[in-house]
């Protein structure tokens, strides 16, 4: 079986067979005392080639 990937930069807009799966999850949003409270947060990306489960989306006002 040959490995076979896209970068997530190269993906395009449209209709296509394949199925793209991904998790953000944000972990936190802090003020930055030393830069005038300029907002901080550290985002991750997780991304699972074997994914067998489905997660129930979460929508969240900022």
């Amino acid at each position: 079986m040959a490995i076979y990937f896209i970068l997530l930069t190269d993906l395009k807009v449209g209709c296509c067979s394949n199925t793209t799966e991904v998790h953000l999850l944000r972990f936190w949003k802090a003020r930055n005392v030393r830069k005038g409270g300029e907002i901080m947060s550290l985002d991750m990306l997780l991304i699972d080639e074997n994914v067998s489960i489905s997660l129930p989306l979460h929508y969240i006002d900022d």
